[in-house]
């Protein structure tokens, strides 16, 4: 599986290309700058090294039938992707975004959190994640971010662009025991921490089997094992995008796990409630699943 470090999170354009277009935003606001994207994510999409970054989910999301089935798909799918990051920065840079979530949402993760267990925030490289993490005040606990930086990654956050402080603190899955201990810590101090459920960081040991869109996927399952210790609830939350500056949450379920040993096939049923929610979601919004390499390589054993 393609899933290094090093291509984890990086930039695909030059830090100039980024700059240009964080001026265009700044000077025209996110109507300008979506102009320049059309040319702009038409020219990447011809490109063969773009095209197969995403080959093997719109494969299998649209089973195109010729090649310019297959070119519209992936120019839909960038085209989206590129819409979401001109809105995070905008975020940041213009600070004017809408979200678009229901009081019920809200309330059921105050409700979580106020159980004192800490709330374990699920969620998937879909949608707009990158800004929804800068956007949970009404989470009246401290928050934290499972995230790895690439060196390589040009993309300004929200808070730097903003030149105001990050709402939540970054536990880096590089680290230790890939931050478990940190996120154990906080759950145990009633905190809050957010993770994408949908991408193995390390070690093919630390992952699962579950079923996606036909195929044979690994994820993560520490997450789970995690809940179980601390009995932490875990919500999984995807946030779609829905036009110039507007996204919304979308509450698929609530997990409560149990305490099941070290033996990582007891966590499975709930890693492929996860993915079962991330497929529904890949039904609504199918332009918005960003996870640009091909889950299913070298999973075909586990079909067996």
């Amino acid at each position: 599986m393609n899933n290094s470090r090093q291509e984890m999170g990086r930039s695909l354009a030059a830090k100039w290309k980024h700059r240009f277009m964080y001026v265009l935003i700044f000077l025209g606001g996110r109507g300008v700058a979506y102009l320049f994207l059309y040319p702009l994510v038409f020219c990447y999409t011809l490109m063969p090294s773009v095209r197969k970054k995403a080959a093997a989910y719109l494969h299998r999301r649209f089973t195109p039938k010729n090649q310019w089935q297959f070119l519209k798909h992936t120019y839909l799918l960038n085209l989206t992707f590129a819409r979401t990051l001109v809105d995070r920065a905008a975020l940041g840079i213009l600070g004017n975004t809408e979200v678009i979530s229901t009081e019920e949402e809200r309330n059921l993760c105050r409700r979580l959190v106020a159980e004192g267990k800490g709330l374990l925030l699920l969620s998937a490289h879909a949608g707009c994640w990158q800004m929804a993490v800068n956007l949970m005040q009404f989470l009246p606990v401290k928050k934290h971010i499972l995230y790895y930086r690439n060196p390589k990654d040009h993309d300004k956050t929200v808070a730097e662009h903003s030149g105001k402080e990050a709402p939540f603190t970054f536990i880096n899955p590089a680290g230790p025991l890939g931050g478990i201990v940190e996120m154990m810590a906080a759950l145990n101090r009633g905190e809050a921490v957010c993770a994408m459920g949908d991408r193995v960081f390390g070690e093919e040991k630390n992952a699962v089997f579950v079923s996606f869109l036909g195929g044979t996927i690994r994820v993560p399952y520490s997450f789970y094992r995690l809940a179980g210790a601390t009995g932490a609830p875990i919500v999984v939350m995807f946030f779609p995008w829905l036009g110039r500056g507007k996204f919304g949450s979308l509450t698929s379920l609530v997990l409560r796990v149990p305490e099941c040993g070290a033996k990582k096939e007891a966590y499975v049923p709930f890693a492929q409630q996860f993915v079962d929610a991330l497929g529904e979601f890949c039904i609504k919004y199918p332009y918005q699943f960003f996870n640009y390499f091909d889950l299913w390589e070298n999973n075909n054993a586990a079909d067996d």
